[in-house]
């Protein structure tokens, strides 16, 4: 990796060019969280879904991690302008 260029779907910002590390720290945060959190939830949904309750959270933390992971890396970026 020769230095930082833009990541797809980012728009330059002004005369500076982001790192990739403000969304990796993002992701880090929200996997952790995930990581954290993801008993109590199935536990929330076992009363509807049973014994497949884990495996719904964790595909639905899978689907739902990187988007919000993504939207705030981008609202931070934003922010430091």
């Amino acid at each position: 990796m020769d230095g930082a260029s833009t990541l797809p779907n980012r728009s330059e910002v002004g005369d500076r060019s982001f790192s990739p590390w403000i969304d990796r720290i993002c992701l880090a945060i929200f996997v952790g969280v995930a990581v954290v959190s993801g008993p109590e939830i199935a536990t929330y949904f076992e009363q509807w879904l049973g014994v497949t309750s884990m495996a719904v959270t964790v595909c639905g933390m899978v689907v739902i991690v990187p988007v919000l992971a993504t939207s705030l890396g981008k609202f931070v970026v934003r922010m430091l302008l």
